[in-house]
């Protein structure tokens, strides 16, 4: 007799990505081991993934990120959904090979020559980038290959970036970031590709990891990827188990990834700008932690708000600045907080504020 899937409220599923994402109890984990469990960290702002570990780690410190940064344990570049991440160096060669065609394919304007005719361009610029080169250096080095229409130029460059297999230098993934991106072919031990089924069951078995239950559209919406080849990747985990939410939408997960009550108690949070804890899912279905009536606030044109959250839900944005003498952390909830709530996310924002701002003089939280 066939045994129907269990159904997850909503609460479950919100316990669940907090529970992987290391948002209700703080791991004692090396940054590496961290970033493979988390799939990755989103690296569009420099400071992201430092903010993204600090709410994450216990005892985390900048110098931990930086450091396997230096040392070539952790690599910055255009990977899921043609954005930047941070990935293991160990894992980065999977991460690039399976989402190769969603990074060429993103923002293609008609007219765009496929992968295959760029080949030789492609070639060419990860030859150039044997030293770190800008984006105006590259543009200039493909010009005599670009066309004549301004926006198939600007979609050429897009493409050597993003698609050549060329990564960010060292430097760029520092939260000291404040230059212009140089680029850099990767070091040799980074360029053997792996077969392509274990490229793909790789990432799928990091996704469900990080951001299971979830559909197979979550994964291909996460990843940028095609849905055959992930389909293909999820029939071939032994250990996949099968759920439906509210909705009765098929769910897949690992059986052993954690799937805390409903209700579990999830402490006050900071989230990072575009932190994946947010971006994780299909449009449609970030629910399961920003409420519907809060997504305009949050997420608009090419924008993910810095947010905290209560409850393990967003319930507001965040900002911070400093003068030299004080630096401040600012909440700006979308509706009251109760007391202890808000007692609580002053707690946790004094801290991330003498994070963000170890040299001024004063710290503080405006609530």
């Amino acid at each position: 007799m066939t045994v129907a899937p269990r159904t997850l409220t909503l609460r479950e599923l919100n316990r669940a990505l907090l529970a992987r994402q290391m948002l209700l109890t703080r791991r004692r984990v090396g940054v590496v081991d961290a970033i493979e469990r988390l799939a990755g960290l989103q690296g569009q702002w420099a400071p992201s993934p430092y903010v993204a570990l600090w709410s994450r780690l216990a005892g985390f410190t900048r110098e931990d990120l930086t450091a396997s940064i230096e040392k070539g344990l952790v690599i910055k570049a255009t990977l899921m959904r043609a954005t930047l991440h941070l990935v293991s160096a160990k894992e980065y060669a999977a991460y690039a090979l399976a989402t190769l065609d969603g990074r060429f394919a993103a923002w293609r304007p008609p007219g765009g020559p496929d992968l295959a005719t760029l080949k030789d361009i492609h070639d060419r610029v990860f030859k150039f980038a044997a030293t770190p080169r800008t984006r105006d250096e590259i543009r200039e080095f493909i010009s005599r290959d670009a066309p004549q229409d301004e926006r198939l130029r600007n979609w050429y460059l897009f493409a050597a970036v993003t698609a050549s297999g060329i990564i960010w230098e060292k430097g760029g993934a520092r939260w000291e970031h404040r230059q212009l991106a140089r680029f850099v072919a990767p070091p040799a031990k980074l360029r053997k590709a792996p077969k392509p089924d274990a490229a793909f069951d790789l990432v799928a078995r990091r996704y469900l990891g990080a951001f299971g239950p979830s559909t197979v559209g979550d994964l291909a919406s996460w990843t940028g990827c095609r849905v055959p080849p992930l389909r293909e990747a999820l029939g071939r985990i032994a250990d996949l188990r099968r759920f439906r939410d509210e909705r009765g939408r098929e769910l897949f997960d690992l059986a052993k990834s954690p799937r805390p009550a409903a209700d579990t108690v999830a402490p006050a949070r900071f989230l990072a700008r575009f932190d994946a804890a947010i971006l994780g899912h299909d449009a449609a279905e970030r629910t399961r932690i920003l409420p519907a009536e809060y997504k305009k606030q949050v997420i608009f044109s090419a924008e993910v708000w810095t947010t905290f959250l209560v409850d393990g839900f967003v319930a507001g944005r965040w900002k911070i600045g400093a003068t030299p003498k004080q630096a401040v952390l600012e909440l700006l909830p979308f509706k009251r907080l109760a007391k202890g709530d808000r007692a609580a996310l002053v707690d946790e924002g004094e801290r991330l504020v003498r994070f963000y701002y170890p040299d001024a003089k004063t710290h503080g939280v405006k609530a």
